[in-house]
């Protein structure tokens, strides 16, 4: 025992170096230990927003509901003033249409649809007087006025200034309108594509889309046009089918 504690007295100073580099390296693992933790720890802090920059999203997130509501709100008042403007358009439409379709109908309450005509039924004479000019399209006719020969699309009527005009058919003042040729005229549409036009009148007593019976009149007889100078007054007479001429005594009665 005494060589022992000798021994130790002799090598006190090694001993003691020994055990001071022992707590040294003890107390350097433990730093190192302790530092390793905190880098972990800020490693993980960084993947995580920070207070600061959570609560900036927070509010803009905040924010983002706000608009969000606002635009549900903007949307919501837009559909409702498209629906108003739509109820309104089809108001309009519908309003347009009644009006449109009572035009139509006119004063006796009778529209378009229901004018037909069917050609074995006759129709009337416009004016009482003398052919001066038949209706021909196969053979030419000789006008005086021109001095010429060519087809007749129409009948000429021989007629005194103030003769009254009649409608031959139940009809709708299709037309009313004037030219060189015609002078003043009305087109009477009688249904199923079948038209009559009465030309050189004076005094027009119908109006656009104005309804007529067989005999009411439509206008008195007028001074002729220049085209029909030499032929003195008349009515100028023509019927056509789907625009195309036809032959008014196949009709007449």
């Amino acid at each position: 025992m005494k060589k022992f504690l000798g021994g130790i007295k002799k090598n006190i100073f090694y001993i003691s170096l020994i055990t001071g580099m022992a707590v040294l390296v003890t107390v350097l693992g433990l730093y190192n230990a302790q530092t390793n933790s905190k880098e972990k720890t800020i490693t993980i802090g960084q993947n995580t927003p920070n207070d600061s920059t959570t609560e900036a999203d927070a509010k803009e997130a905040l924010n983002d509901k706000k608009n969000d509501k606002n635009s549900g709100v903007s949307d919501e008042g837009t559909s409702e003033q498209k629906d108003i403007e739509t109820d309104n358009t089809i108001e309009n439409s519908a309003a347009s249409t009644a009006e449109s379709e009572s035009a139509e109908t006119g004063a006796s309450g009778v529209s378009n649809d229901s004018l037909h005509y069917d050609p074995k039924d006759s129709i009337s004479w416009p004016i009482n007087g003398n052919v001066i000019i038949p209706y021909s399209m196969d053979m030419t006719v000789y006008f005086e006025t021109l001095k010429e020969y060519k087809c007749s699309p129409a009948m000429v009527i021989e007629a005194q200034t103030g003769d009254e005009v009649k409608a031959v058919y139940e009809s709708k003042v299709a037309e009313v309108s004037s030219n060189p040729e015609l002078g003043n005229y009305v087109k009477l549409e009688l249904g199923d594509g079948y038209t009559v036009t009465l030309g050189q009148l004076q005094d027009v007593k119908v109006a656009l889309g104005e309804h007529l019976d067989a005999g009411q009149v439509v206008g008195t007889v007028g001074e002729p046009s220049r085209f029909y100078s030499e032929e003195g007054s008349n009515l100028y007479f023509a019927v056509e089918k789907d625009g195309n001429p036809v032959d008014p005594m196949l009709l007449i009665q």
